[in-house]
């Protein structure tokens, strides 16, 4: 038997087997591809009336959980898919979409990944997580709350509100505001109900005993006899006695029934969870988190998984939700956000970034082992991952952190900045990017050309760096840089060595590539890799 270090990969090189992206403008890699090349921007205006609608140019994800219906139905069944629509928000439908497509790269992958079974990671982080259905979730109990409140705080319901209304307590702290002094359907008059129901419902004699004779029901106990099925029984004995105790009082339900349970099945660790359970896979599975460097996180702890000797795959990558309008307001508020209905290129204006949404998943593999089986990588060579903190500021990166990362990133591959024919910077189109210029410019050599693609793809949270990074393994290949879309002639007065920024299509002279990404709470990832030389594929 090998022994752990011995089946190790050699030299610390991780092949990428296979790969999907769900992002603006294009629902798999080769659209992505077709798209920049194009040159264009799948940036749109958001039609979102809470957004001024034309105000907040934002990249919504092509994609229809339909196009993956049949495959997953074909292995799970229907009933499985149906969990799937009724059950997961976006951001697990995201996933899995972007998992289908790398598996499908290469016929025998799908089998090898059972092969690899306990061996097999699976990472998937996310941004900010499912903040639809956290919205749903927190509007639901709202709603619910704001009924129920004021059905109990009614005078009728409560001796110590009738007290009150006729001068005969003075209750300390008093009540807040009287809303009667409020213009009639004005949201401060509405705001003004809430707080006096929340007021008097902690007081209500009525609510006490409903609450007790619920709790009574809460207690009942399931029969020892079959203990699986009577504790079902049971459940189903109690939300029946619960039922009609709200039907016998006339209450609006209770605010801590109204919430769906799909809060919990889409959870940060949802998309991992749900890909062991589509692929049968029993490795470890988690949500790596670092803001907008979690794509750089999930590669790093999946290499080092195999670099280690503990897996033969990882299954790596991202997924966030749809522009979110909460989300678009927060960046806006934070000035990283432009509100003037254009598209914002990395590099020129410098008026801030726009809010996408999707996936980007990765699998990489021991490349021994793999080869060992027929495979060939389809995106070239993982090579160096490295982190840091920049322990300095939130938002905005200095150079002390970032270049730790580097500088850990290059030895790792043992590369110098001679070989660096491209690098793609985070690049969010605010004064950063001249920050990060500067950062870089000892990493680069003359011949260096220069990407970003947020004018192109948006802010994908979390996935931005995976999407930019599938763009530079793209061009990597053909060893001609995508274009960006960026305008030479629109590029800010104090961007230095403006002929190694690319707008075009650009050659580039050798096989290594940079990707740098900066999230917020000044995590730095940088990724080094090598484009698949002809005897690879």
């Amino acid at each position: 038997m090998k022994s752990s270090h011995e089946s190790r990969p050699p030299d610390g090189r991780v092949g990428i087997y296979g790969w999907g992206v769900v992002a603006p403008g294009a629902r798999n890699v080769p659209a992505l591809e077709q798209l920049l090349r194009s040159g264009r921007s799948a940036l749109v205006p958001s039609g979102c009336p809470e957004l001024g609608p034309g105000l907040f140019a934002v990249g919504a994800p092509d994609f229809s959980f339909e196009d993956y219906a049949p495959w997953i139905a074909e292995r799970r069944g229907d009933a499985y898919v149906g969990r799937l629509r009724s059950k997961m928000g976006e951001n697990v439908q995201f996933a899995l979409g972007a998992t289908i497509q790398a598996v499908q790269m290469q016929p025998r992958l799908e089998a090898l990944l059972r092969e690899a079974d306990e061996q097999c990671t699976v990472l998937i982080g996310s941004g900010v997580g499912d903040l639809y259905e956290t919205h749903k979730a927190a509007s639901a109990l709202d709603r619910a709350t704001r009924a129920w409140n004021h059905f109990w705080a009614r005078p009728s319901r409560c001796s110590e509100r009738r007290r009150f209304e006729a001068g005969q307590t003075h209750p300390v702290p008093p009540p807040p505001v009287d809303p009667g002094s409020l213009d009639v359907d004005s949201p401060e008059r509405c705001d003004a109900v809430a707080a006096l129901d929340a007021y008097w419902v902690s007081r209500s004699d009525e609510l006490r005993g409903f609450l007790e004779r619920f709790a009574a029901i809460e207690r009942m106990e399931a029969s020892h006899e079959d203990l699986e099925n009577a504790h079902l029984s049971a459940i189903r004995k109690r939300l029946r006695a619960q039922r009609a105790l709200v039907e016998e009082v006339g209450c609006p339900p209770p605010p801590w029934t109204a919430v769906s349970s799909n809060l919990i099945w889409n959870i940060q660790n949802a998309p991992a969870a749900q890909i062991t359970m589509l692929l049968d896979l029993h490795g470890p599975a988690w949500a790596p988190v670092g803001a907008c460097s979690t794509f750089g996180v999930a590669l790093k702890c999946g290499r080092d998984a195999i670099v280690r000797g503990e897996a033969k795959f990882a299954i790596v990558g991202t997924t966030d939700p749809r522009p979110d309008p909460a989300l678009v307001g927060a960046f806006h508020d934070a000035r990283v956000m432009p509100g003037n209905g254009d598209i914002n290129m990395p590099f020129t204006s410098l008026r801030g970034t726009h809010i996408s949404g999707g996936s980007c998943v990765w699998i990489l593999g021991d490349p021994r082992w793999c080869a060992e089986r027929g495979l060939r990588p389809v995106g070239g060579w993982l090579e160096g991952v490295a982190l840091s903190s920049d322990a300095e500021h939130i938002i905005t990166p200095s150079k002390r952190g970032p270049r730790r990362a580097i500088l850990r990133a290059y030895e790792e591959a043992k590369i110098a900045a001679r070989d660096v024919a491209v690098i793609d910077l985070h690049a969010t189109g605010t004064p950063g990017d001249l920050n990060e210029l500067a950062l870089v410019e000892d990493f680069v050599n003359d011949q260096t050309r220069i990407t970003a693609r947020k004018g192109q793809l948006g802010h994908g949270m979390a996935n931005s760096g995976g999407w930019e990074l599938t763009a530079l393994a793209l061009g990597l290949a053909s060893r001609a840089a995508l274009p960006t879309g960026i305008r030479m002639d629109a590029l800010h007065e104090r961007v230095p060595h403006p002929e190694r920024i690319v707008g075009g299509s650009a050659v580039i002279d050798g096989p290594v590539g940079v990707k740098l990404m900066l999230g917020i709470g000044g995590i730095t990832a940088c990724v080094v890799l090598r484009g698949a030389e002809p005897s690879d594929e």
